[in-house]
């Protein structure tokens, strides 16, 4: 063999031997275990409450591990996972801490790698302080102080608002509410997502207060000191000032409204002036006339002759233009025009002609409703007289129809049927009008507490006790009543 072919053979075998052993040596380091990340993350702040986890390249290569915190072994307490290890943080105080790991493995070359990195433990939960605003306020605002850069949650049943902390652990709250007393629920989450909660109840009246008045529903005919209820929508408490007439009147507070006590009134109209302020000194006033005719109820002992003023005398002239000898509106004095109506009713009626009208005169133009439970019978009596007399069904003994002496206050066509609040109307549907309407097509109401008289597709029922207290009619029968009474006739319920 030639020298140089010699040569050759021999670099060739060397070049061979140098890159087998370069192949072996990146293979080596290529499957040696490498620690490739590890949590909680450098420079974070945590809680504890993670364990520590090390994320290792080729983890099967492992021969040896040493973990160490500030110093101290913990290899012991770690468990080998399918991609490293992972070992509960031991109890620390709070404050950075120190962890190296040291992995080894069984190659020739050497197979060790260190990795050490720290982090803080923060395991105090926030501080928190935010004080409940005193009293009723136009809308929320929550000013407090926590942690510096704590996330500060305000959570109630319709939503939530959120803020961070300043640099100073100061933070403001505007949480849209609505009207009333709202439970809040305050969390302050620090960097560490240590956690503290604090209750709240916010109180917010954006409005002011509206007034309803009850009782006075038309003309007061029994009594001269009529019960006066105001009723109050307001989100906060309310005071309320009464007048009549300019004087003061007593006021006592209920837990929906108040009661008035008018005192003793002039027969005729008076007005009566609310003034209702809510817990932000916002003040709503409502002005309603008060019409006492409390004569009506002794219609019998009355004498009313030319040149009387005041209700009385409307009455009379609204009665006379039911018996059909009266034009145009009432009026408040006794005048020719009165004067010659009563006369045509007197004719009308067999009494002497003198234009005064005298009890037996007042007797036959009142006109009144008379109910007699036990016979299940509706009388209408008109000018004094019977004038239709019919059939009815009247409250089962569960829901008795209340006696007593009573008012029409209202006359409704084709009337939609709410539920009551009552507990067999639990959960029925309202009605709207229509042929299945319980209510008929008609509705008269009373002056008694949910109770009326209307017409009911269940004509079977009348002649019976079967309603939950209204006074039960056919439809044909309610509907001709519907056209002959007024609002404020009175209505006397018997047994």
């Amino acid at each position: 063999m030639r020298k140089g072919t010699v040569v050759g053979f021999i670099i060739t075998v060397a070049v061979g031997v140098i890159a087998i052993g370069g192949v072996l040596v990146t293979h080596a380091y290529a499957g040696r275990p490498v620690v490739e990340s590890a949590s909680p993350a450098p420079g974070t702040t945590v809680n504890g409450s993670a364990p520590i986890r090390i994320i290792l390249r080729s983890p099967d290569a492992v021969e040896t591990i040493a973990i160490t915190i500030d110093g101290v072994d913990a290899t012991a307490q770690a468990t080998r996972t399918a991609s490293g290890y992972v070992l509960a943080i031991p109890k620390l105080d709070d404050g950075p801490h120190v962890t190296s790991v040291r992995v080894t493995s069984s190659d020739l070359i050497d197979g060790a790698d260190s990795y050490q990195w720290s982090f803080t433990t923060d395991a105090t939960a926030p501080a928190l302080s935010a004080p409940t605003p005193a009293g009723w306020k136009e809308s929320a605002v929550i000013n407090g102080v926590s942690e510096p850069g704590a996330t500060i949650t305000a959570s109630w049943r319709d939503g939530e608002v959120v803020t961070t902390t300043d640099a100073k652990g100061a933070f403001s709250l505007t949480p849209v509410l609505s009207d009333g007393a709202t439970p809040i629920t305050l969390i302050a989450v620090d960097t560490a997502d240590n956690e503290t909660r604090a209750a709240q109840v916010l109180r917010v009246d954006s409005g002011r207060p509206a007034v309803k008045v009850a009782g006075l529903d038309g003309w007061v005919r029994d009594t001269d000191r009529p019960k006066v209820y105001a009723f109050v929508d307001s989100a906060s408490p309310t005071t309320l000032v009464a007048k009549i007439n300019g004087q003061d009147a007593k006021v006592t507070p209920l837990s929906i409204g108040y009661t008035i006590e008018t005192g003793s009134l002039p027969q005729g109209t008076s007005e009566l002036a609310l003034y209702v302020t809510n817990s932000l000194g916002r003040t709503s006033t409502r002005t309603q006339e008060i019409k006492i005719d409390s004569t009506n109820e002794l219609t019998n002992s009355l004498t009313l002759a030319p040149g009387a003023r005041g209700q009385d005398v409307a009455r009379l002239t609204r009665r006379l233009k039911v018996a059909g000898v009266w034009e145009g509106k009432p009026s408040w004095t006794y005048n020719a025009k009165v004067v010659a109506a009563v006369k045509t009713f007197q004719k009308q009626s067999g009494l002497p002609e003198d234009g005064i009208a005298r009890p037996a005169l007042l007797v036959r133009t009142a006109g009144k409703i008379v109910v007699i439970q036990s016979k299940f019978v509706l009388n209408l009596y008109l000018d004094g007289m019977l004038a239709e007399q019919y059939p009815i069904a009247v409250g089962q003994s569960a829901y008795p129809t209340p006696t007593g002496d009573f008012v029409v206050t209202e006359k409704i066509e084709n009337p939609s049927w709410t539920p009551p609040n009552s507990p067999w109307a639990a959960g029925l549907e309202p009605v709207p009008p229509g042929s299945n309407n319980p209510l008929g097509t008609r509705w008269i109401g009373t002056s008694a507490p949910l109770v009326g008289i209307h017409g009911t597709p269940s004509g079977w029922s009348i002649g019976t006790a079967a309603s939950h207290g209204c006074i039960r009619m056919h439809i044909s029968d309610v509907e001709d009543l519907f056209t002959r009474v007024t609002v404020g006739m009175p209505i006397e319920i018997k047994p």
